[in-house]
């Protein structure tokens, strides 16, 4: 028999009671029925679909001897299904090895005696409610505990991630920084060294023509030819400077200095270009700017560097309070793929930087290409 559970608040337990003897089961009802959900079967199979069928029942007390199957037979099969449900025998019959075969297979809770004390069966269910009740809790916290401790595993597993590639950044910068000042102190030798000494030579020529025969005509010429050669010292001096601080940034602010950047490049490397118009100055702290700035500028490094490229495209839009900037290239592409699967101490220097730069942004990057497909690179940044 199943007497369906009367419209009771949610917090009260669910609780299963088992009798082949419908006097009992109506005598549990009314002692009862105000403090628990209840349920009740008049046999094991019976209260064995029920169990099966209804989700989170805190108790389940059982006659021992029954028709079909027994009280411990039936406490076995649910601790079996569920160790949590708490498990209570009554008896009729004071069988000790009932009561052994009762433990060792049902891991039964209590053993009652009938008649049973309707005082002392309160007593116990108070005290097995309790229970279920704290090995709910301990359960529940224990499922936090096992989720925080997952995402303290996968924390640390980030973070020797981040120090493997802290790393390998520290290190190829230090080269970087080596190879740099290589490539500058080159540069000063070979072409402002060489420039200044021809400067030299020129002033020297003037000054020889002026002590001697005076050609007016000569004298231009060569006084033309030498501001010729200071403007391209000074155009190598001012090229140097950007390479070395984008102090284009404070001298004209970000949004000039990033036009500036992409139309030299496209007037250095014979390229077209569709560029969105660039307001985005005003959204950024210096020192963001001058992350953006770089971030462009090594996206171009590498357009000139790799793609071999005739256009490229630059959009810049707000979304969502964040600045989307998309640099886009018809050139050679590359296998994204094959790149990230590259063991980080093994790639350029390059792309670990400009990680590294979205990340002091708290950015996002996506790099989309393919070989032949042309390049697209994605930045996002949240608008303070």
């Amino acid at each position: 028999m199943d007497l369906k559970p009367s419209s009771k608040p949610k917090e009260k337990l669910k609780l299963l009671f088992v009798d082949d003897d419908e006097i009992n089961i109506e005598s549990f009802l009314v002692y009862f029925r105000d403090e628990y959900q209840l349920f009740t079967a008049l046999c094991g199979e019976e209260a064995w679909e029920i169990f099966s069928r209804e989700p989170d029942i805190a108790m389940v007390i059982s006659d021992q001897r029954m028709p079909g199957i027994s009280g411990v037979e039936l406490l076995t099969h649910i601790y079996e299904k569920n160790p949590q449900t708490i498990r209570i025998i009554i008896t009729g019959y004071m069988d000790v090895s009932d009561v052994i075969d009762s433990i060792n297979k049902g891991h039964i809770y209590q053993y009652i005696l009938k008649p049973w004390d309707i005082v002392q069966l309160r007593l116990i269910l108070d005290q097995a409610a309790n229970t279920w009740r704290m090995t709910q809790e301990i359960s529940q916290l224990g499922l936090e505990l096992l989720e925080k401790n997952n995402q303290l595993e996968k924390a640390n597993q980030n973070l020797r991630i981040s120090e493997e590639r802290l790393r390998h950044l520290t290190g190829a910068l230090l080269e970087a920084q080596e190879n740099e000042q290589k490539r500058i102190s080159m540069e000063l030798h070979d072409e402002l060294n060489q420039s200044l000494a021809a400067v030299k030579l020129q002033i020297k020529i003037v000054e020889n023509k002026l002590l001697t025969d005076v050609n007016r005509h000569e004298v231009v010429a060569e006084l033309t030819s030498l501001r010729a050669f200071l403007n391209e010292i000074i155009e190598n001096v001012r090229r140097l400077s950007k390479d070395l601080s984008p102090v284009i940034i404070d001298d004209l602010g970000l949004d000039a200095a990033i036009n500036h950047l992409v139309s030299s490049f496209t007037r250095y490397h014979a390229v077209t270009s569709e560029v969105d118009p660039v307001h985005i100055a005003h959204l950024f702290e210096k020192s963001g700017q001058r992350i953006i700035y770089r971030l462009l500028q090594e996206v171009l490094n590498n357009v000139d560097r790799h793609s071999e490229a005739s256009k490229i495209e630059m959009r810049v839009r707000e979304k969502d309070d964040r600045l989307l900037i998309t640099m886009k290239d018809n050139g050679k592409g590359f296998d994204v793929a094959s790149v990230l699967r590259t063991p980080s101490t093994q790639r350029g220097i390059g792309l670990a930087a400009m990680e590294e730069r979205v990340n002091m942004l708290n950015g996002d990057m996506e790099i989309i290409s393919a070989p032949g497909q042309g390049t697209e690179v994605h930045f996002s940044f949240p608008i303070v």
